[in-house]
């Protein structure tokens, strides 16, 4: 069963290709690897699959699906810095969690902080 299917995804910023019809399959139960020089488009590539991004051509799909919230259950993106607000306090950031991802326990989360 094929988990991850971009299909002719082209992604540009102004006149900048970060990725230029690029097209793969990624079956379940593989451990896939994304190298490349700084600027190849691995970031674009992650935040696409993350629907964090769009593609400006072609198509992703997670188990057949448009990224969505639907699909966050399946894939998830940590970045490398933060992309919470600063000033959030700790409750706030579980209540956004809570939103955002469907799977969320607030319960456990709570747990594991106290």
């Amino acid at each position: 069963m094929t988990l991850l299917a971009l299909e002719n995804v082209t992604k540009s910023y102004g006149a900048t290709a970060a990725l230029d019809n690029i097209s793969l399959e990624i079956s379940t139960g593989k451990i896939v690897g994304l190298l490349g020089p700084n600027g190849s488009g691995k970031t674009t590539l992650i935040k696409l699959i993350n629907g964090l991004l769009q593609p400006n051509k072609g198509r992703v799909l997670i188990n057949g699906q448009d990224p969505s919230p639907a699909t966050k259950a399946i894939v998830s993106y940590l970045p490398d810095t933060t992309y919470l607000n600063e000033e959030m306090k700790v409750k706030d950031a579980l209540t956004y969690f809570k939103t955002f991802y469907q799977d969320f326990n607030l319960e456990r989360a709570q747990h594991l902080l106290a």
